[in-house]
């Protein structure tokens, strides 16, 4: 075995870091205890670490009977990136990036004959193919996806109006 797969993801991460890369990357609520384990490092300095996540916006933490969860703040989430995509693309590309994704939900709605998402969903019950059925959760999730994404790309375009001027250079 070579030094290159003897390595840790780890290596050369500080504990704070270690914690964040954990913290933010998992998909469901999880304890201080299981995000410490995975970042490789005690228990209380995993809980010192969340607990400046959760004063940054980044999480939020909650308390289920004896244990707090933390989970990633979808606001504070999607502030950072409508951010990102005002600091990294000019009104024309979040405008074709809008028709794009409108296209894109225009061509599920004529293929499947329906106008949501969740009317997607509904339809499975009367789907016989799995594989059809398979696809057509798949798209659904896709649907969702882009929904949010519209939401963030529109509320992208809109700081140009409330805020001229302040743009930051991409570059920057």
């Amino acid at each position: 075995m070579n030094d290159e797969q003897t390595r840790s993801w780890t290596d050369g991460l500080s504990a704070a870091k270690r914690v964040e890369a954990v913290a933010l990357t998992v998909d469901e609520p999880r304890t201080a205890n299981w995000i410490a384990a995975e970042a490789e490092v005690a228990h209380e300095t995993a809980t010192k670490y969340l607990t400046r996540l959760v004063d940054d916006g980044k999480l939020r933490s909650d308390t289920r009977g004896q244990q707090t969860i933390y989970e990633l703040d979808p606001v504070g989430q999607y502030l950072v990136e409508m951010r990102e995509l005002y600091d990294e693309h000019s009104p024309d590309e979040l405008a074709a990036s809008l028709e794009e994704i409108n296209e894109q939900i225009r061509t599920w709605k004529t293929k499947y004959d329906v106008e949501t998402a969740n009317q997607l969903r509904a339809s499975l019950g009367q789907i016989e193919d799995v594989t059809d059925e398979r696809d057509r959760r798949q798209v659904a999730r896709e649907w969702d996806h882009l929904t949010t994404r519209r939401r963030l790309v529109e509320d992208a375009l809109r700081l140009y109006d409330r805020f001229p001027g302040e743009r930051r250079s991409a570059s920057a």
